[in-house]
């Protein structure tokens, strides 16, 4: 696979993980609401999944931001940065599904869709598109 290839699927993955926040990633049965990145309501036991859409947001903004950056610091920092953001979404999926009784929660596609997007950043960002200068 081309690192230009790369580059750009991982161009369009940060954009795509943005649009994924705003569409439902899960359903509870127990209060009849519907959960996206930014739609998170408190439960009557004092839970409260906080806002992981605004997080996931950030990171991929910034990843965004070092991929059009050509130094080696820059893609360091993406690699870190998209490893985060990997870690991040995948402890997102674990809260947003648990739950204590069997069908209390219901997956939509975009719990998955987040894990899948983060994942795909993360590969992109161990092959960064570097170009070299020529020395001679």
């Amino acid at each position: 696979m081309s690192t230009r290839f790369l580059h750009i699927v991982g161009i369009i993955s940060s954009l795509a993980i943005i649009g994924v926040c705003f569409i439902p990633w899960t359903f509870y049965n127990s209060i009849h609401e519907t959960f996206t990145g930014y739609h998170v309501i408190r439960f009557t036991t004092g839970n409260y999944y906080g806002r992981a859409g605004i997080v996931i947001t950030v990171f991929s903004s910034l990843i965004l931001l070092l991929m059009f950056i050509n130094k080696i610091w820059a893609k360091r920092i993406n690699l870190f940065l998209s490893a985060l953001l990997f870690a991040y979404t995948i402890r997102t999926y674990i809260i947003f599904t648990s739950a204590l009784f069997e069908g209390e929660v219901e997956k939509k596609p975009g719990i998955y869709l987040i894990v899948f997007i983060s994942a795909v950043m993360l590969i992109s960002a161990a092959f960064p598109k570097v170009t070299m200068k020529n020395r001679d």
